[in-house]
Formats: C-alpha cells, sequence, structure tokens
C-alpha cells in the first residue's frame, strides 16, 4: 500500500502494489492467466499451491488476486521499461513476477544466498537454485579457499547450517522479553481490520483478526500438545537406517523449488515403499515447524513400513553421520550429507547432484532400485569432495548473509554492489540471451 510508507510520504520513484488504500479485485481473466504459461514457468496452480497465504484461500479469490497481480505487473513493466527485473523466489507475487517479465521478453533473475558457508550470493535466473547465472568468463572470486576452510569447520563442526542448530530453552524470561512485540502485534491487527478483504492476500489470518489469532494460537497449542505425546528417538539407532528430513513449509525451497514433491505426507510414503526391510526411515520434524503437524498427521507418518519420527531438536549432525543413506527435496541436510561423502539421493532439481555421492531420483518406478544401488556405492575421496564443494560453491561471490533482520556492514554492502555490476556488465555485453530472457 502506498499509505503504508513510513516516515511521510513516499518518493515519487518508488511504485506500489496496491495504489489504492482498499483497492478491489477483478474478475478472473483465465485466458490472460494461461497466457503466461510457458516452458520454465511453473502453472498458475502450481504459483497458488506455493503462496502460504493464497493457498489457503477460495479458488475464486485466488484467481481473481492472479489476475489483479499479473495486471499491476504488466502496467509497472510498461511504465518502468526495466533492463532487467530482480526478481525473488517467494509467493505468488515472486512467481507472477517471473511469469510476466518471461511473456514480455525481460531478463528476470533473483538471488540465491549459500549456506555454508554463509555471506555469499548469487544470481538465478529460473525458478531453482540449479539454474545459477554465470555472470563471465571467469569467476568473480576464488572460491577454491573458501571451499577448503569450509569444509574443514564444518568437519570439525565449527560450521553449521543455522536452521539445524539446536536452540537454547526458552525461560519465562524470554517469554517476558517478547511480551512488548505481542502487544505491538496485536495494536497492529486491529488498525489493520479496515482492510481486510485485502490483507487476506498477504498476511495468515491471524494478522487481520482477533478471533483467527486466537485460533492459531489454539492450533499451534494443540500441535504442540500432540507432538510432546508422539514416540520419537532422539538419538541414532544401532540398526541401519536412511534418513529424511521434513521441511518447514510454507517455505519457497519446496513449494517454489520442488512442487511436485511439496506434499511431504506423500513423499514420506514414498520413500517408505522404496527402502529394503533391512533399513528403517528415519524421519526428522524440522525444529521451525514443530507446530505445522497434528496428532492425525504425526500417526499417519508411523503408520508406513519403517518410519520412525526423530524429535526435532535431536542433534541432527549425528543422525547424518551415522545414516547409511539421505532423501533430500532441496533443503541443506543434502549439501551437508554430501560434504560428508553419504549416499544423497535429490528429489528436486538441486546444484547438490555435483557432488559424486549425489544422485537425482530419476523415474519414481525405479526409485527402490536406485537406492538399493546407493546402499551398496563406495564413499567418494575427500578430494573429489572437495572438488565437487569448490564447482558448487563457483558462481557465488562475497555479499551478505539472508537475515534482513541484520543491518549489512560496508563490506557486505561492497560486495553486494560487484555482484549487481557484473550483472549490469553482463547485459550490456552479452544481451538478455545470457540470462535466459
Amino acid at each position: 500500500f502506498r499509505e503504508s510508507w513510513e516516515g511521510g510520504p513516499a518518493p515519487r520513484n518508488a511504485h506500489f502494489i496496491c495504489e489504492d488504500g482498499n483497492p478491489r479485485m477483478p474478475i478472473p481473466d483465465l485466458n490472460l492467466l494461461s497466457s503466461l504459461e510457458r516452458n520454465e514457468v511453473p502453472t498458475i496452480h502450481t504459483m497458488i499451491l506455493g503462496d502460504r497465504i493464497v493457498s489457503e484461500l477460495d479458488y475464486a479469490d485466488a484467481l481473481s488476486y492472479s489476475t489483479f497481480l499479473t495486471r499491476r505487473l504488466i502496467s509497472l513493466y510498461e511504465t518502468l521499461q526495466p533492463t532487467a527485473v530482480i526478481g525473488s523466489f517467494d509467493g505468488l507475487h515472486g512467481s507472477l513476477g517471473f511469469a510476466v517479465a518471461k511473456k514480455m521478453g525481460i531478463p528476470w533473475v533473483a538471488l540465491n544466498f549459500s549456506v555454508i558457508p554463509p555471506g555469499f550470493a548469487c544470481f538465478c535466473d529460473r525458478m531453482t537454485p540449479a539454474a545459477r547465472v554465470e555472470l563471465s568468463g571467469q569467476p568473480l572470486f576464488d572460491m577454491r579457499p573458501v571451499a577448503e576452510a569450509s569444509m574443514e569447520k564444518f568437519e570439525s563442526r565449527k560450521l553449521q547450517a543455522p536452521a539445524y542448530v539446536t536452540p537454547p530453552p526458552r525461560s519465562a524470561v524470554d517469554k517476558l522479553v517478547k511480551l512488548p512485540d505481542r502487544i505491538s502485534a496485536l495494536y497492529r491487527t486491529v488498525r489493520k481490520a479496515r482492510r481486510r478483504q485485502f490483507l487476506k492476500f498477504v498476511e495468515y489470518p491471524g494478522g487481520h483478526s482477533i478471533w483467527a489469532a486466537y485460533c492459531h494460537i489454539r492450533r499451534t497449542a494443540r500441535a504442540r500438545s500432540a507432538l510432546s505425546t508422539t514416540q520419537t528417538i532422539s538419538e541414532p539407532p544401532s540398526t541401519p537406517y536412511v534418513f529424511f528430513g521434513l521441511h518447514m513449509q510454507p517455505e519457497s525451497s519446496i513449494d517454489v523449488w520442488a512442487p511436485f514433491f511439496s506434499n511431504q505426507l506423500w513423499v514420506i510414503e514414498l520413500l517408505a515403499r522404496s527402502i529394503p526391510p533391512t533399513h528403517k526411515l528415519l524421519v526428522k520434524i524440522h525444529k521451525s515447524d514443530v507446530a505445522n503437524y497434528s496428532r492425525e498427521q504425526l500417526n499417519h507418518m508411523r503408520s508406513f513400513p519403517g518410519v520412525e519420527l526423530v524429535a526435532p531438536f535431536a542433534d541432527t549432525r549425528r543422525f547424518l553421520e551415522n545414516t547409511n543413506l539421505l532423501f533430500s527435496i532441496q533443503g541443506t541436510l543434502g549439501l551437508e550429507a554430501a560434504l560428508l561423502g553419504k549416499p544423497v539421493i535429490v528429489l528436486g532439481d538441486s546444484p547438490v547432484t555435483l557432488f559424486p555421492s549425489a544422485s537425482p531420483i530419476g523415474k519414481i518406478v525405479d526409485l527402490p532400485k536406485l537406492v538399493r544401488q546407493k546402499l551398496a556405492e563406495r564413499p567418494p575421496a575427500r578430494r573429489q569432495i572437495l572438488d565437487a564443494y569448490s564447482e558448487f560453491l563457483m558462481p557465488f561471490a562475497p555479499a551478505c548473509y539472508n537475515d534482513w533482520s541484520i543491518r549489512p556492514d560496508d563490506v557486505e554492502i561492497q560486495g553486494c554492489a560487484r555482484l549487481f555490476s557484473a550483472l549490469s556488465r553482463l547485459l550490456q555485453y552479452s544481451g538478455a540471451q545470457s540470462i535466459g530472457a
């Protein structure tokens, strides 16, 4: 919203999706939406299902909002005539921004940030992390020393993916410290109530309705209670097992990057059907998603042959070090297992397949055969892993962390500036074809 700009009137060069404070949604234009679908562009239905808010709405409302965003993006692109669009992987607006740019022949890229090590970034020109852009004939930065240092730190556990670092237990003091933030959130909820008809497209129901917020809190409490009474394990078993870590959901890394594997209950069934009876399938619940599963869902996971659940705050690294095989959709676990030389089967379109121990899933009907092959594989030499890691990191260059609650320092800002300068040179000298217009 233009009126949501803080600190006074918005500058003239700032453009907003909603210029109207309380916009009306149009009648769905199915022909317009269908015209966006082409090779490498997700279908409209996939875009809707990949949006954490819109996927929960009525289908007709989702199509209306998609039509609204598409028309607005076309208008903005026609007005601004951009040389390129810097987009994102998140939300319906991110996917439609990509689709409209492809339809209009405008180069589109999105930043992709490294996790191990953090502080590096590259560009992707499609809605997948495997579509990394080579900005020049030579790497922007020599990543071989970075790979060597990072691998040593990872092996000694001095470097870990933040998503799998167990947080300290929350105390009563921690909860009191967050109380002012909760009160402020309640105030914002009341203040925004008049825009509820539009906010339903961009905020969880708890963000614009006190009753909905209460229902969300109650559902979360029930989910945590269900998990506390569900049988889980916290230590790796002595018997053979394969490992699968659930993604936090909704999340672009699964709902956008690997949409056909976003039904994780179905994925668990697929994996359970594909492993031999000599191995268990250990399924780890993501520590940031403990409130997302009901008692019925947890019991459903455990009902498949050989499946056991791993406690969300268990030491993931210990399970990785002892597993015989890891299944990964698009998460960091695949990279960590590959760095350890563990066999990995990747379900999504991921650059982790550059590692010698990682393989793409291929045909689903052939998955049991692939599982047997991976279980029988010999581990690669450390040198092979390091070579693959260097290639994996090659498109990256120093930038900033993917944590926008932390203000980048001058060095990080300069790194980002060099990255965007390289993109500008590519656009200037190579043309749109170089980044998949």
